[in-house]
């Protein structure tokens, strides 16, 4: 078949636009759902013409379905940046370096998925966007409460690694627990800081709160930490506080 004039045009634009839209339709889709956004939205935000997302996607499906892919790729990046997690070792009673360890990363992943939750100030440094790592954890959260069979490949990609994190942190925190014992221990956890991610303007109102912001960091950390090494029966002498 012999390509056209307007497929050449679209080609040469082909590696940044796409980019642009995918960033894009992840702002788009994580504010607004996949009904809420309009080819037209994305589009204007990501500064390219609408006809692109056909030419690179094949439509407002395939874009979505290629945002969440990139998305999870996102997610699955961010658990490889944190402190890995000590491996099991010796008796319960006699491991106290390596809990503290545990803790340590445990925080650590806390920490960093507070950090991409809260709505962080422009001022902060170009070269990170506080704004995109958000909303690729809540796009991720939107999706996991009614997946499509389409998109289930997309979000075990994305929190799977998560769940490996959260699961080694758990066999030395609680070595008596099996693996279905950890593994429903981590959705916990996990069920806590996406509640916190979608619900902080309720949250907000509630407790009658501005919405939190990074100088929250520290005080929200050391919160889910405290609550879930008390939950895991870890005495608080390995609760070290957070450094603002």
């Amino acid at each position: 078949m012999t390509e056209s004039r307007d497929d050449r045009e679209l080609s040469l634009l082909t590696p940044n636009s796409r980019l642009l839209l995918l960033k894009a339709a992840i702002r788009i889709f994580a504010e607004k759902g996949f009904e809420g956004a309009s080819i037209r939205e994305i589009a204007e935000t990501a500064g390219v013409n609408s006809s692109l997302i056909s030419f690179h996607f094949g439509g407002k499906a395939g874009l979505h379905a290629a945002a969440l892919h990139f998305a999870a790729r996102m997610a699955k990046h961010t658990a490889k940046t944190m402190p890995m997690p000590p491996l099991p070792v010796g008796p319960f009673a006699g491991k106290s370096a390596v809990i503290r360890q545990a803790v340590t990363a445990l925080r650590a992943y806390i920490r960093e998925f507070i950090r991409m939750s809260i709505r962080l100030n422009p001022s902060l440094p170009a070269e990170k966007d506080p704004e995109l790592e958000r909303a690729v954890l809540v796009l991720i959260a939107k999706s996991m409460i009614y997946p499509s069979e389409a998109s289930m490949g997309s979000l075990l990609e994305a929190i799977q690694p998560h769940i490996d994190y959260l699961h080694r942190c758990l066999h030395v925190l609680r070595s008596d627990l099996d693996h279905d014992g950890r593994v429903r221990m981590g959705m916990s956890i996990h069920a806590q800081l996406l509640f916190f991610l979608c619900h902080q303007d309720i949250l907000a109102r509630l407790l009658n709160e501005p919405p939190c912001h990074e100088d929250d960091l520290a005080r929200l950390v050391t919160h889910f930490l405290k609550f879930n090494l008390n939950g895991l029966g870890i005495p608080d002498e390995y609760l070290e506080l957070e450094s603002p």
